[in-house]
């Protein structure tokens, strides 16, 4: 068992409160008694491995231009016409040392202290995930001040409401981002200086400009500038102390304003701690990990806090350059530095799935045939912990060489991977293993073990917290059966939302519970497994309750499938679907079957949008669907009774995701109403 009953149930509402058996003597709160705030540990990083190479970035060494001819349909008539694409042109990665960790957070907290920051001051950081991210961070917890974090997709109002909430007076950003900031400078109640980072072009110094002259008064500085005030001008380190506040984490909310989460340096720590004694025995000598997901999210902070803290290497890419197809004259990302550890979320994973079934597709009867003898024999063989090289070596190496050939695990978080895809990928790529949390629990409440690998689990509570599970008032979720609503206590809970008291009290009992929302239930090996999200259960007309979340994983699997949102309500018998289909593969699909000609028209920008209100369209898109919920066993109530096929994709900047890339769930059933009003009247 990976769990133990810490305290037995304290009425007939719950279940009892289980612990991981790493925490039989007191839950984790630091991962050592010298490590108590970020910046204890960024310096613990800095002398442990003053010599090796932790962080590494790359440069643009040029954009690369292209000339395609595209072939479109206009008047009924062929036309082609030339379009151009631009690539990156990047070096290898360079590398920073401990050492030059240490130097890098001594100058930036110098510079920033002659800028006017004091411990009391929050600094917000809307920037893209990078080096510079965590030297400026770390630059503030070396003179006890706080930071807070915005997406960089997060918009033009989310952000401003993140600024005047904190009362903050210093920013960073990267130059690609200024555009945005200028344009709200005017409505900052408190915004003085902004520092930015990246390559000025012509367009860069424009932007700035405009910076400038967006607030009377503003202070626009670049971060070598900071450098080379804190060099001239070196001070000592205020180091926070571990009950001070570390972060604001703004998470992306869908139906108002985004929510600050308070994070202490202990909150963080404990939590950090607690994952580095459950993934530390897996460490190896030479690991490094791609880093590219948002720094803005607590997950990808921690992940990258911890695995530096055993010496693994972190190199910084970003989603534009992952791949060889989307750089020239150089590698790709994740080819380049051949990883052997990856974070991913559900989206990433189930685009590569998606990619390497297509590619079997052409691939020919016989090429498919020796795939799937291989990919059975391959799972038997891991179920039973058993050898797998030499399958790898004969018929995986080709999907693993897109990853650089050198991956050992894969984690992936932020939402619910799908049992299709985790499988797959486990099988030809590495073992995918989950984990669940939230931002409000410091990153993670659940890590799975790499040696208790199974399906759709996320493994057992952190060392540093504690689970129970609750009644869900009008289910048949029982805490006491196994099932229901997780609740979390630890030192790696938040204290609250950030000036949002009554919100806090909605979420945060007295005695110190924090009730996620999520249903849990208890595996026989005591790992947790999450079925939905409470807010996401429907009540069908008949009685029976749908999981929304769940079902959205299953279907995403399907192969026509790109981003999905099922619908349900007290008034229906069977939910139904919005689907924004996998581009590539229905243009494939479509002119395989002969259904392209039919949906061009005079005017070739309307072609994509009626060839996805085909019937021939929806009915495969639905077909494609119902055999991914075969392949699931779904039950009768849960397999969709129609889908519509929408025409647009689905982005932060048109409000149908969230900032974190979540589905926006009540601004799109809000936008599609009619649409599923006419599919609810059918039904």
């Amino acid at each position: 068992m990976l769990t133990f009953v810490h305290e037995p149930a304290a009425n007939d509402k719950e279940g009892p409160v289980y612990r991981n058996v790493l925490s039989k003597d007191g839950l984790v709160t630091c991962p050592h008694k010298d490590i108590q705030t970020g910046y204890d540990l960024f310096q613990d990083i800095a002398r442990q491995y003053p010599d090796q190479e932790l962080m590494g970035h790359r440069r643009v060494l040029g954009i690369v231009e292209e000339e395609k001819w595209v072939t479109k349909k206009v008047g009924g008539e062929q036309v082609r016409e030339k379009k151009t694409w631009k690539y990156f042109k990047l070096s290898g990665f360079e590398w920073y040392t401990g050492r030059d960790l240490s130097t890098m957070v001594r100058e930036i907290g110098s510079g920033l202290k002659q800028l006017g920051v004091t411990a009391k001051a929050n600094v917000n950081l809307f920037a893209p995930t990078s080096c510079e991210w965590q030297f400026f961070s770390q630059g503030c917890f070396y003179l006890g001040a706080s930071i807070s974090t915005a997406y960089d997709t997060l918009g033009e109002e989310g952000l401003l409401h993140a600024l005047n909430q904190c009362e903050v007076a210093y920013m960073f950003t990267k130059v690609d981002l200024v555009k945005t900031i200028a344009s709200i400078a005017d409505r900052t109640e408190y915004l003085t200086t902004v520092v930015y980072f990246g390559d000025v072009d012509s367009k860069g110094e424009e932007e700035l400009k405009k910076l400038r002259d967006a607030k009377e008064g503003i202070r626009v500085i670049s971060l070598d500038e900071v450098r080379a005030l804190g060099r001239d001008h070196p001070a000592d380190p205020q180091p926070p102390q571990p009950e001070d506040m570390a972060c604001i984490m703004y998470t992306s909310g869908s139906t108002g304003p985004p929510k600050g989460v308070m994070l202490t340096h202990a909150n963080i720590i404990a939590s950090m701690g607690a994952a580095k004694k459950v993934v530390g025995k897996f460490y190896q000598p030479g690991d490094s990990i791609l880093a590219y997901l948002p720094l803005a999210h607590i997950l990808e902070m921690l992940v990258e806090l911890t695995l530096m803290s055993l010496g693994t290497k972190v190199g910084y890419g970003t989603p534009r350059t992952l791949t060889n197809q989307s750089v020239r004259e150089c590698l790709g990302d994740l080819c380049e530095m051949q990883p052997t550890l990856l974070v991913g979320v559900p989206q990433v994973w189930d685009t590569i799935r998606k990619g390497v079934l297509a590619t079997l597709d052409k691939a020919g009867p016989v090429a498919r045939t020796v795939f799937d003898a291989a990919y059975r024999a391959k799972w038997w063989l891991m179920q039973r912990g058993w050898p797998t090289a030499f399958l790898d070596k004969l018929v995986f190496h080709k999907v693993q060489s897109q990853t650089g050939g050198k991956l050992r695990y894969a984690l992936s978080g932020g939402a619910g991977i799908s049992r299709d895809s985790q499988e797959f990928l486990s099988v030809t790529l590495c073992p995918i293993i989950q984990g669940y949390g939230m931002t409000e629990t410091s990153g993670i409440i659940a890590l799975m073990d790499p040696t208790c690998f199974a399906l759709r689990r996320v493994g057992p509570p952190l060392p540093s917290v504690e689970v129970k599970l609750k009644d869900v008032e009008g289910t048949e979720y029982r805490g006491a059966q196994g099932q229901g609503e997780v609740w979390v206590r630890g030192p790696s809970i938040t204290k609250g939302y950030y000036k949002q008291d009554d919100l806090t009290k909605q979420v945060l009992t007295e005695d110190g519970w924090f009730q996620t929302g999520d249903i849990g239930e208890w595996q026989a090996d005591g790992q947790l497994a999450i079925i939905d999200r409470l807010k996401n259960l429907v009540k069908l007309s008949h009685g029976e309750y749908v999981a929304l979340e769940k079902l959205e994983s299953v279907y995403k699997s399907s192969l026509l499938v790109g981003n999905l949102c099922v619908y349900a309500d007290s008034s229906m018998t069977r939910p139904v679907a919005l689907v924004v289909p996998n581009q590539n593969a229905l243009a494939s699909f479509a002119e395989a079957e002969g259904l392209t000609d039919k949906a061009s028209s005079e005017n070739h920008e309307h072609d994509w949008e009626h060839l996805t209100q085909l019937p021939e369209i929806r009915q495969a898109v639905l077909k494609s669907c119902l055999e991914a919920a075969s392949q699931n066993n779904l039950a009768s109530a849960e397999r969709l009774s129609d889908v519509y096929v929408v025409a647009e994709e689905w982005t932060p900047q048109n409000n149908m995701l969230t900032a974190a890339q979540k589905l926006n769930r009540s601004y799109v059933v809000k936008h599609y109403k009619k649409q599923l009003d006419d599919m609810n009247s059918d039904n």
